[in-house]
């Protein structure tokens, strides 16, 4: 049987002496007590949680000829627990209302008072469709706080609560995302350092560094995929190299293997500075971009092998003269005239699904929820495209040429993009120059949870990395020159 839980006005003075915490205290006993702060009728007061008339009852037997509320007539004139009219009168709950229940005045135990029993109080409000603090509302929670879970309830996690850490390098780095935290490469003057980071942006204290096989760099990028890590450079000289992440986050730099001459720049046109750099891919294992001013050219290679990029490269067909692009895994988008096209390049050289995803320019491209993502511009405003693996078309559940944000964007022809997808929060984290949008997928489309503007330094970034670990999101930005800027969003 509950017992019904009564506080006096200077009891309750003395909880808001404490403050909040306090409070909590007496929620919670609110919520055992089950009566939902429930006061005595009218003529009785609460005595160690029994409501009753005070000075009725005294230390020993009831005294004969008294009535007691027992169900008996015990005062012999004929009516039953008629001190108590309150009996079987519904009591707590707030009324019913969403999950509270009302519950009944009933005799206490020893027949001097009444308590109300069965009633349901409220409780904190949850996602569940229900009313659980029952205010009339359903599941509107409290605050988002950051903590991976959606606590406010609107169907969005973490939205404008991540926290950022940045640090900065003077000269170009790369991020890319391992199992557990993060893997950056960044040139210190004449040396290549590779060195890993917790899910949390902390460091691991973990690096390798082998000397720079490459001292005149324009870029630095990075791709990995199952511990194994590729790192392409150059500018007018291109070398890949290789390391292995282990499972407890250590690097080791495992080969070094130079590009084929056809790869070589003999004149510097500056065709491989940011933004259009090739890039370098773990799976498929692959080198590719723009070989000239003219050409675009192709080094597949093999697992655990880098020999194979001594060969001289495939020239594949349909990839206009220095036009922007970028690559995840097997599929590659780019600029072809005033449209964004997407296509899957075989290792032959061949380019299959070759489709517009859409009039824009300088796209960005990332595996999502079903295949690859594209991000791009489209008239100063930011649009993301899912598009299916199989057929590179619009997914009927995805977003399909849907503006992120709908502008102005300031961009140049140099201003890089970048996004990478966590499907953990099925949202994106987009970067377009020194903006970064987290995005969420809301019911109408996209939804900007969380934007700011980095500090990159004197001049605008012209290459990104974006990728995901643990929840938090990673973006390198890099000047022409090299200096770059590493930011962390997540919950720290």
């Amino acid at each position: 049987m509950s017992r019904l839980l009564h506080l006096s006005p200077r009891r309750l003075r003395r909880f808001a002496v404490f403050g909040a915490p306090a409070w909590a205290a007496f929620a919670l006993l609110v919520a055992m007590a089950g009566c939902g702060a429930v006061g005595c009728p009218d003529g009785l007061r609460d005595v160690d949680g029994v409501c009753q008339e005070v000075g009725r009852f005294v230390e020993g037997p009831a005294a004969p000829l008294v009535e007691q509320c027992d169900g008996v007539d015990n005062d012999g004139d004929d009516d039953i627990d008629e001190d108590w009219p309150e009996l079987g009168e519904s009591c707590g709950g707030l009324g019913g209302v969403g999950e509270c229940v009302e519950g009944t005045f009933v005799c206490a135990e020893h027949g001097r008072g009444v308590v109300c029993e069965g009633a349901i109080g409220p409780t904190a409000e949850v996602c569940d469709g229900k009313d659980n603090d029952c205010d009339g509302v359903e599941d509107n929670g409290p605050d988002e706080v950051c903590d991976g879970e959606d606590n406010d309830c609107d169907g969005l996690v973490d939205e404008g609560v991540l926290a950022v850490k940045q640090q900065s390098f003077s000269d170009h780095a790369t991020v890319a995302a391992v199992d557990g935290g993060f893997v950056l490469t960044q040139l210190l003057a004449d040396q290549l350092r590779v060195e890993t980071y917790a899910a949390d942006g902390t460091r691991t204290g973990h690096h390798d560094d082998i000397a720079n096989p490459a001292l005149d760099s324009a870029f630095v990028t990075s791709s990995v995929a199952d511990g194994r890590l590729l790192i392409g450079l150059g500018k007018q000289r291109f070398y890949v190299v290789e390391a292995l992440i282990d499972s407890e986050l250590v690097p080791i730099v495992t080969a070094t293997q130079p590009l084929h001459e056809a790869w070589d720049q003999g004149i510097d046109w500056g065709i491989y500075e940011p933004p259009y750099h090739p890039r370098v891919s773990a799976s498929p294992a692959r080198f590719f971009g723009h070989r000239d001013v003219v050409t675009f050219a192709l080094s597949p290679f093999g697992q655990g092998d880098l020999t194979a990029l001594s060969e001289v490269p495939l020239l594949p067909a349909g990839f206009p003269y220095l036009a922007y692009f970028d690559a995840a895994g097997a599929f590659v988008a780019w600029e072809h005239d005033d449209n964004v096209r997407i296509g899957w390049l075989l290792d032959d050289g061949e380019l299959v699904l070759d489709i517009d995803v859409g009039r824009g320019s300088r796209p960005s491209i990332a595996f999502g929820a079903d295949g690859p993502s594209v991000a791009y511009l489209r008239d100063g405003r930011l649009l993301l495209s899912e598009l299916g693996g199989l057929t590179l078309q619009c997914t009927d559940t995805g977003l399909c040429n849907a503006e992120v944000d709908p502008g102005p964007i300031d961009s140049t022809v140099i201003t890089p993009t970048g996004h990478a997808y966590d499907p953990e929060t099925d949202s994106w984290a987009v970067v377009v120059g020194s903006r970064v949008w987290l995005v969420a997928r809301g019911e109408a489309g996209p939804v900007v949870t969380q934007t700011f503007a980095s500090v990159t330094g004197d001049d605008p970034p012209t290459r990104v990395d974006v990728a995901w670990s643990g929840g938090t999101a990673a973006v390198v930005q890099s000047q022409e020159r090299g200096d770059s800027t590493l930011t962390f969003m997540g919950c720290f």
